[in-house]
């Protein structure tokens, strides 16, 4: 194995370990390198991402219905103009979302579509924030999926996790990539490494709707919402405990259970490289593979391109959808008491577990399909601090909502459709709710 070989994968490894992975003093803050260059180019685009905004969610809806109704342009073999041509359903969700788009924007037609509440929250709130995160983290993550340190990690920890959660060890970096970066960037990857070959269907499902958890800079900022900060470490000890309750037993269980266990295109890269050899230690074996795998990487300009169509992918279908669930969604909460009603069978649930204001905690948690933020806002003015550690981090815990992760799972097509979801959604809440209630006796009471 020659140095320069050997340098081609430790390089861009480590370069991807700090970037995504690694926590680091940035103007006297504890923060991760993609998060700050993030928000470094958000603080620059910032006065134009409105209008960019409207322009993501309606131009391209707009070019999605002239390709999808002309069979010359969608027999057209190019993969960015194919991204134009997603099929019936997803064209109809563009157009009817970009219409949304346009109703807030100009604060025309109902009032519940436009409204401060619904509409607003998305466009002006969400929007113009996660452009940014989409194209940057697509164009970076090749320094974690390109260059061997997926290869590397999954020989290493491939037992344990094949062992206890019944995948992949490669897995490990998509955890903590959503973990220490973004949730989003997390299910990004995922999808990214099932359309490469490296996940089946039922692997990316279980990893992007079981271990995509939010980051810990943003889990302080849910906690913030109600006023706990002080007991932030013991919380968060609480959601990792209530994580890997639901991460061992909710992949077991109808719906992750029953996602076909095969690979994107049939084309599996999973056992790709060579075995462990004779005499040959563990990490020997982990460092060749990683190696070997960058060693297959392509051309740095060939990646950057191959994460920008990942990018416009994600945006042009994330932005109208978006807009058309999240408003949906939102105005059930805030003109209706479809959450109250459904949230009732929940009531006895917490009474039972002896969490106080029962009813008030069950229709705040039951929000948390809709936006991850709508519980902890919900709960704002609940006196019981166990009632609102418990609300924080079934949130926290939920994974899936409406308003970004759970899009992004629909688009990647790995099994799983909206009804799933919530499902899915429901059975982590189930059982995370007495994980955290006894721990929040043991550190809030």
């Amino acid at each position: 194995m020659s140095k320069a070989r050997l340098l081609r994968f430790i390089i861009p490894s480590l370069m991807g370990v700090m970037m995504f992975m690694t926590p680091v003093v940035i103007n006297g803050s504890l923060m991760i390198p993609i998060v700050y260059l993030i928000e470094l180019i958000n603080g620059f685009i910032k006065p134009y991402m409105l209008e960019v905004s409207v322009a993501v969610a309606v131009i391209p809806s707009i070019l999605t219905a002239v390709v999808s109704f002309n069979s010359r342009l969608k027999a057209i073999d190019n993969r960015f103009l194919q991204l134009l041509n997603p099929g019936m359903k997803w064209t109809i969700i563009r157009l009817l979302g970009a219409a949304t788009m346009l109703l807030v924007y100009f604060q025309v037609g109902p009032e519940w579509i436009w409204d401060r509440d619904t509409g607003g929250v998305l466009l002006y709130d969400v929007a113009p924030v996660v452009l940014a995160m989409f194209f940057v983290s697509s164009v970076l993550l090749p320094l974690l999926t390109d260059y061997g340190l997926m290869e590397f990690i999954s020989v290493l920890v491939h037992k344990i996790f094949s062992r206890i959660f019944g995948l992949p060890g490669r897995a490990a970096i998509d955890c903590l990539t959503s973990w220490l970066s973004d949730s989003t960037v997390g299910v990004i990857l995922t999808t990214q490494q099932y359309r490469n070959g490296y996940y089946t269907k039922r692997e990316a499902a279980v990893i992007a709707s079981s271990y995509s958890i939010v980051s810990i800079a943003f889990s302080y900022i849910v906690l913030k919402f109600v006023s706990m900060e002080h007991v932030f470490f013991s919380w968060y000890f609480s959601v990792a405990v209530s994580g890997v309750v639901c991460a061992m037993i909710v992949p077991r269980l109808i719906p992750l259970k029953n996602v076909p266990n095969t690979y994107f295109s049939n084309r599996s890269n999973a056992s790709q490289g060579s075995s462990q050899g004779e005499n040959e230690s563990h990490l020997r074996w982990a460092v060749r593979r990683g190696v070997e795998r960058a060693d297959r990487a392509e051309s740095p300009a060939r990646q950057v391109m191959n994460g920008i169509h990942a990018a416009t992918d994600v945006a042009i279908t994330i932005y109208p959808a978006m807009m058309l669930l999240g408003v949906i969604g939102l105005s059930i909460i805030k003109y209706t008491t479809v959450i109250q009603f459904l949230a009732t069978p929940l009531v006895p649930y917490l009474e039972l577990l002896q969490l106080p204001e029962a009813s008030v905690a069950a229709t705040a948690i039951m929000t948390g399909f809709i936006d991850l933020l709508m519980p902890v806002i919900l709960a704002e003015d609940i006196e019981s601090e166990l009632t609102r550690f418990v609300i924080a981090g079934v949130a926290v815990n939920g994974i899936i909502y409406l308003t970004e992760v759970a899009i992004i799972i629909l688009k990647a097509n790995i099994g799983l459709n909206i009804l799933h979801l919530f499902a899915i959604w429901l059975i982590r809440l189930i059982i995370s709710l007495p994980v955290m209630t006894a721990l929040g006796h043991l550190f809030v009471v």
